[in-house]
């Protein structure tokens, strides 16, 4: 796991485009980190090169996996900016960060686009009166389409108060994305994702 990390982050650092990561593959990672960690404190006093090597291991993936993340929001920084989609894999809580950041300089753009024309409104607007809503209590559920990769034998609840399933294996079905991740974490989901402009 050690040299995947190390291979994601140098594709990461190596190359302009998002790569792929996918929620699980993150999970895994820092999942190793945990157990690297947990391995330190388990090493007994006296063996102090064991220790040693440990600590060093943790301070490698900390940057590495701090440097990951950052790198890939500045990727999607850039490209919400262009009013684009990045081409690479995103996981749950980029995907959520890019949305909201392309919500963001659509309101930037209309707002601009108002003072501009000279509209009324542009000038009167400030900032949020009492009975506006705010971004959050506005916003919908997202969902992700995925593939179940084990069975879900019982229907749930979804955060929308709509009921899914049962899913055998290998079903597809579009699910809210909050209820996806604790799936996306274990394995029982994968994402689904289409190609834009695919046929």
């Amino acid at each position: 796991m050690y040299g995947k990390i190390v291979e994601a982050w140098t594709n990461e650092v190596e190359k302009e485009e998002l790569q792929n990561l996918e929620h699980l593959r993150l999970t895994k990672m820092t999942q190793y980190l945990s157990k690297i960690r947990l391995l330190l404190t388990e090493t007994r006093a006296d063996n102090v090169l064991q220790a040693d090597l440990y600590t060093q291991e943790i301070l490698n993936l900390e940057y590495m996996l701090k440097d990951i993340l950052l790198l890939r929001r500045q990727k999607i920084l850039r490209a919400a900016s262009a009013q684009r989609r990045p081409l690479g894999t995103m996981t749950l809580d980029e995907e959520e960060f890019f949305n909201r950041l392309i919500r963001a300089f659509e309101k930037y753009n209309e707002s601009t686009n108002e003072i501009l024309s000279g509209t009324p409104q542009a000038t009167i607007k400030r900032g949020r009166g009492k009975d506006e809503p705010s971004l959050e209590d506005s916003e919908e559920t997202s969902y992700i389409l995925v593939k179940f990769q084990r069975a879900i034998e019982e229907p749930f609840l979804g955060i929308d108060e709509m009921t899914y399933g049962p899913f055998k294996e290998q079903d597809i079905a579009t699910i809210p994305a909050d209820n996806a991740k604790s799936w996306l974490n274990d394995g029982t989901v994968t994402r689904v994702t289409v190609e834009e402009g695919g046929s």
